[in-house]
């Protein structure tokens, strides 16, 4: 057991690739906004090299003349921009902890304040999964969990298992560990099953059974 008395073995972290994931981000920010700068200051400075203004004339000169050094500052300014963020990142990641419990899921993260999420099975409403194009790269996914308060109209998922690389297993694993509990839980694709005529015994057996399954799927 851990300090908050969760079992060590249902304790888990995002794949490294999630940090890689990350660093890509930070790089793809810095490529766009060099991008944007460069191509609004080339439009600046042709559209005033064609005015007769002197004040123009004198501004194309300037960017022309200090070309060299702006370029450098604007380097050196980004380069430690990137690395005061890669840093935050290895640490944010680094503080990531998904709990998988017999009653509820617990998220925790947090650099400087910590925060730990308790999202428990009978408050889910849906599991779904997601991967973007960063994802995809890195081979992670995210399973997003929604509950009655955040689903719907409300913007985002209640909590998130982000950076995991088994992330259809784990949320199949939840699905069937949810319609324990809920007796009637489908996805948009299944129709309805009750429980309802297992007996107790069976009901915990079948419990420690899925949340077995998902102990062995986030070891692998």
């Amino acid at each position: 057991m851990n300090e908050k008395g969760y079992g060590l073995e249902r304790v888990f972290k995002p794949r490294t690739n999630f940090l890689y994931k990350q660093f890509l981000y930070i790089i793809s920010v810095f490529v766009v906004v060099t991008v944007s700068i460069y191509g609004l200051i080339g439009l600046i400075t042709f559209f005033s090299s064609m005015d007769i203004d002197p004040e123009a004339d004198q501004f194309t000169n300037w960017i022309t003349t200090n070309s060299a050094a702006l370029n450098t500052w604007y380097l050196v300014i980004c380069g430690i921009i990137m690395i005061v963020l890669a840093i935050i990142a290895v640490y944010y990641v680094r503080g990531i902890e998904y709990y998988i419990g017999d009653r509820e899921v617990v998220v925790k993260k947090g650099i400087i304040n910590k925060m730990e999420k308790h999202v428990p099975f009978r408050t889910i409403t849906n599991i779904s999964s997601r991967y973007g194009i960063y994802d995809r790269i890195f081979g992670i996914g995210t399973v997003q969990i929604e509950t009655a308060g955040r689903s719907g109209s409300q913007m985002g998922p209640e909590e998130k298992i982000e950076g995991i690389d088994n992330y259809f297993e784990v949320r199949d694993q939840i699905l069937e560990v949810l319609r324990l509990f809920r007796h009637q839980y489908a996805t948009g694709t299944e129709s309805p099953e009750s429980l309802d005529s297992k007996e107790p015994a069976s009901f915990e057996k079948q419990l420690l059974k899925e949340l077995q399954d998902i102990k062995e799927i986030l070891r692998k």
